[in-house]
């Protein structure tokens, strides 16, 4: 019976967790990667939040519009991410930039 309990109660947890996320609505910024961990999450500034950063946090089901293997500090981006109440911002899509478009 414990055990029951504890699944239902994981269980309950998980499709709370998810409610917000669907219902949140998106947002969208270009900025400059200062600071990154390769698939957790990566700080970004830009003219309204610098000197301050604000991370967005990477998960599995984003959509990549570049290799990953580009998404290094000091390079230009444009994240689309939503806030669901985590600790950080929820990034849905990520798109690298042309080195053209850093003026």
């Amino acid at each position: 019976m414990k055990h029951a309990f504890m699944a239902s109660l994981v269980a309950a947890f998980v499709v709370v967790s998810a409610l917000p996320y669907r219902g949140a609505s998106q947002h969208s910024t270009t900025g400059t990667i200062v600071q990154f961990e390769a698939g957790e999450w990566i700080a970004i500034a830009n003219e309204q939040t610098d000197p301050q950063a604000f991370q967005i946090a990477l998960r599995e089901t984003i959509v990549y519009e570049e290799n990953t293997a580009s998404l290094q500090t000091g390079v230009r981006v444009t994240v689309w991410w939503k806030s669901v109440g985590e600790r950080r911002f929820v990034a849905d899509r990520v798109r690298v930039l042309p080195l053209a478009a850093t003026r």
